[in-house]
This record gives structure tokens, sequence and C-alpha cells, in this order.
């Protein structure tokens, strides 16, 4: 039998209740699923198959040790997914600057770097944005991540983070997350905040529900995905307006994939035995 390790953090050392869908799905491929905890000194790596990056939500708080570990399965010769070169590439929101290079559409954003310490409300004023939403370059689940009124904003800020010009698309219609396994698109939620928020994660008390993508929509978030190497798992979260698709995070590290979703967690089992047998 096959061993594979779906690699969390220790706060979820027995995985989400959404990743542990994996572990029936993939036993019925005669593979066992064992929960392992990124950090944790004593696991050996080596007896896995292969290495599925899944909830390891600590991640952008600890990102150099996150680093090294990946780059320790290297060496190791132990397969991960998603990839490390994805994995490395994602890890920064800077990522998304690149995809702007190549035609994705963005919320407008000002990308303040390491050596830059700005004024949020001159940022504002220049840019003629009412509200805005600023994002560590850095980060998961939300973390540091704030909205600010141009009447509030007189406040200096250093790099690396985000300022982007804030959506109302997000408050009424929602966000898309659509997921795709195996480069193909699988299922879409949409997600929304809690009144007066505009942060959708469930951490926050957003909600999400099940919905249906149009081809146009689909056919979008697949334009950014191929932006990237290939993946075994990626969401792409976005919000519509004015007929527009605009990207908010290309997720290839450690999104929640609402596997519980029709057939989904059969899906990425598949996947992943596909992935187990083309690396022995």
């Amino acid at each position: 039998m096959k061993r594979v390790a779906l690699a969390t953090s220790c706060e979820y050392w027995n995985l989400t209740e959404d990743d542990r869908l994996l572990i029936p799905a993939l036993r019925a491929l005669d593979i066992e699923a064992v929960a392992a905890v990124w950090d944790t000194s004593t696991v050996d790596w080596t007896s896995f198959d292969g290495v599925i990056v899944r909830s390891c939500w600590d991640y952008h708080l600890r990102l150099a040790e996150f680093l090294a570990w990946i780059a320790r399965l290297e060496c190791l010769g132990v397969p991960i997914q998603n990839s490390p070169l994805v994995l490395r590439w994602n890890a920064d929101k800077r990522y998304l600057r690149q995809l702007e290079a190549f035609g994705t559409i963005l919320p407008p954003t000002s990308w303040i770097s390491e050596d830059e310490q700005v004024n949020i409300g001159d940022i504002l004023a220049e840019r003629g944005w009412e509200r805005a939403v600023i994002k560590p370059a850095v980060s998961a689940t939300a973390y540091n991540t704030r909205c600010v009124d141009r009447s509030e904003a007189d406040e200096l800020v250093r790099g690396p983070l985000l300022i982007q010009q804030f959506v109302p698309e997000v408050r009424t219609a929602g966000e898309w997350s659509m997921i795709f396994i195996g480069g193909q698109f699988s299922h879409a939620v949409r997600k929304y905040p809690k009144q007066g928020d505009f942060r959708v994660q469930a951490e926050f008390g957003g909600r999400e529900e099940p919905a249906t993508a149009g081809s146009a929509l689909v056919a979008a978030a697949a334009k950014i995905l191929d932006q990237a190497e290939h993946t075994l798992y990626a969401r792409v979260d976005g919000v519509e307006q004015h007929g527009q698709f605009l990207l908010m995070e290309l997720e290839l590290i450690e999104p929640v994939l609402f596997l519980a979703l029709g057939d989904a967690a059969v899906r990425l089992a598949r996947a992943i035995q596909k992935w187990v047998d083309d690396c022995g």
C-alpha cells in the first residue's frame, strides 16, 4: 500500500474537517493517508511516497522555516505537491504583480516594497480612492489585512505590502472560489462576509454556499491558472465587477477546497493516486 502525508500545522494536527475527507477516499484507492505536522522533527518524511501540503495554516508566520522544510524534502527526494517551485512562488503576494503583467485583472493596486514607508492617506488621495484594503505581502486567512477609509488613513506603513482599492462587490455579490483539481475545473462556492465586514473567511464570520460558475467565469479562472506551473490543486478567488473577473488570490499552498461538495474528495484522491503512481 502506498503512503502519503497530508501536511498540516500543529493546531490542526488531526487535519481540518475538510481534509479528513481525503483519508477514506484514498483508502478506497489502496493509499494510506497520514496527517503529519510539517514542523515536527520526529516525522520521517522519507517513509512516504509523497507529501501533499494541506492545512499548514501557520506558514506565513514562519515563512523562512516553512521554505526550509520544503527545501529539506527536496534534498531528501520526497515528492511534494503542490511543487516546491509553485509553493515558493505563491508564498509572497507579489506573485500577483507578475500575473498582472500577463494580463490578469486585479483590483487597482499600489505595491509597497520592503524599503518603502508611505502614508496610506497620501496613497488614497493620489489614486482617488475613498477606501482601500491593506494586505501584507506574506499573509494567510486575512492575517493583518484591514480596510481603511480615506478620512481615517493618516498613517505611516512600511512594506512589503499591497494597498488595493476596496471592491464593494465583495459585500454585495460575494467572492467566488473556483477549485481546480489536476488543472481541471472541479466546483465552485461563493463566499460572503458578515454584515459590516469585508473578510469572507469563516474565521471572521464569513459564510460560503455552493454555486454554479458560468462558462465565462470558469474560463477566466482557467486562464489565470495557466500562468502557473502544473498544480495538483488550486483555488482561484475573485470578484465579478462590471462584467470582468478581478483576481483576489490564486491559492496554491493551503486553500480550503470544499471537498464535501459532490464527489470532490474522490476526484482529488484519484488525482493524488495518479501523481503517486507517476512518481513511483
